[in-house]
């Protein structure tokens, strides 16, 4: 996998959440929800199943350059 120095590896929101996104794939959960984290992205899911359901179809189908990254 190459590595993208341009994205940020932690994401602070005015609110003062904040997200580590380097990394492999995991699923966190905050006051205001469940996500996806890692490899520089951040995707809300409904709740940890959800989540442990993304993780693995990213990463067994994703790859390093899946279409949901920004």
């Amino acid at each position: 996998m190459s590595k993208n120095h341009d994205r940020p590896a932690r994401l602070r929101f005015s609110d003062g959440m904040e997200f580590d996104l380097s990394g492999d794939l995991r699923v966190v959960h905050r006051r205001d929800g469940w996500y996806v984290v890692g490899r520089g992205m951040l995707i809300p899911v409904a709740d940890r199943e959800e989540g442990d359901r993304t993780v693995a179809q990213m990463t067994n189908e994703g790859g390093s350059d899946d279409a949901l990254r920004t």
